[in-house]
């Protein structure tokens, strides 16, 4: 481990790169916290894409916001020059590459960041000025502790809380009913993982509608024709929302309900970091279990099929396929009930 911690001037300049999806960067927010936790005069700075920079918008742990276009993780081979050349202008303390690409560390080393910290994994560490050894495909200890470990070469104490603040000046979506809970369900994933076959989604519906709850399903605008399956399975009055209202749109959304169920994907942590109990499922591969992918704050609940876990789906050739058929609407009404704070859960006896 590290000896002495590299020391800081009074008001660092703090780069923090994290460029992947959404679900990513809600675990990275702890990092934010601890940084201004420990550093209040700092100034931090947030490298990431167009797609997640809603997330980091407006929060007291954040002073700037540097983002870029990219389908990917990567900083497009176009962009690294330019970039390179913004950063270094900056004059950047340290950065902290949470997720190691080597586009970013290239960007950030050509910049000449004279601390740059991230995981010693991938031939990009070699960009790298401090390494912290993670494996993190072979453990299950979860992304945002896999994120605080790399305050160590700082000596930061971690802050382990993910909280996305829900802007009042926002609009709702969902009518809420005062003698009903309302459940949220998020059918979609992004591929990372396994999901839930699509009928156990309209059988959760329904017996969620005929067990007194109020249902909203909610979706990327891509996800249209499953939203209105489900929503059609659950009755009349459920609700619905999909679209490109952004993620300050979606964060209050998801604030307005009771519970929420969905796949491993970026909704189930928002929810979470506003504050919603949440109930995940996941599928048995060993990278994408819930203690290494699931949400951090409190009330989280998870589901997973009982098999071993795999080191990936062979699909027919399993012995246990097809496993995600094996988790039970009862098994996740159960935890749908167990997640309601005792008032609302009052509401359905």
């Amino acid at each position: 481990m590290f000896s002495r911690a590299i020391k800081l001037p009074e008001k660092p300049r703090i780069l923090v790169a994290r460029t992947d999806r959404i679900g990513d960067m809600v675990l990275s927010l702890p990092v934010f916290a601890s940084l201004r936790k420990a550093h209040p005069r700092a100034h931090i700075t947030a490298l990431a894409r167009d797609y997640t920079r809603e997330l980091l918008e407006n929060r007291n742990d954040v002073d700037e916001i540097i983002s870029f276009s990219s389908p990917g993780a990567h900083v497009p081979t176009d962009m690294i020059w330019s970039l390179a050349a913004s950063l270094r202008a900056a004059k950047f303390d340290v950065a902290i590459l949470l997720y190691l690409k080597s586009s970013v560390a290239m960007t950030v080393a050509l910049a000449r960041v004279p601390v740059r910290i991230g995981p010693a994994t991938k031939a990009a560490q070699a960009l790298l000025t401090h390494r912290v050894a993670q494996r993190r495909s072979k453990s299950l200890i979860n992304e945002a502790d896999h994120n605080l470990a790399l305050l160590a070469p700082l000596g930061i104490e971690p802050l382990r809380e993910a909280i996305i603040p829900v802007e009042s000046s926002t609009p709702g979506h969902f009518v809420k009913n005062a003698d009903r809970p309302l459940v949220g369900l998020h059918p979609g994933h992004g591929g990372s993982a396994r999901a839930w076959p699509q009928a156990m989604w309209e059988n959760l519906a329904r017996a969620l509608t005929q067990a007194g709850f109020d249902v909203a399903v909610t979706g990327a605008a891509g996800e249209k024709d499953l939203v209105e399956l489900v929503a059609n399975a659950a009755g009349e009055g459920a609700q619905k929302y999909t679209g490109d209202g952004g993620l300050k749109r979606l964060a209050r959304i998801l604030s307005d309900l009771d519970v929420l169920v969905a796949n491993s994907t970026g909704p189930l942590h928002m929810a979470s970091a506003v504050g919603v109990p949440v109930v995940g499922i996941y599928c048995p591969i060993f990278v994408c279990l819930p203690e290494r992918w699931g949400p951090i704050g409190p009330g989280g609940g998870a589901v997973r099929p009982d098999t071993p876990p795999c080191d990936y789906c062979v699909g027919r050739d399993c012995s246990h396929f097809d496993c995600m058929e094996s988790i039970t609407v009862d098994q996740v009404m159960g935890e749908v009930r167990s997640r309601l704070r005792p008032t609302v859960a009052a509401e359905v006896g």
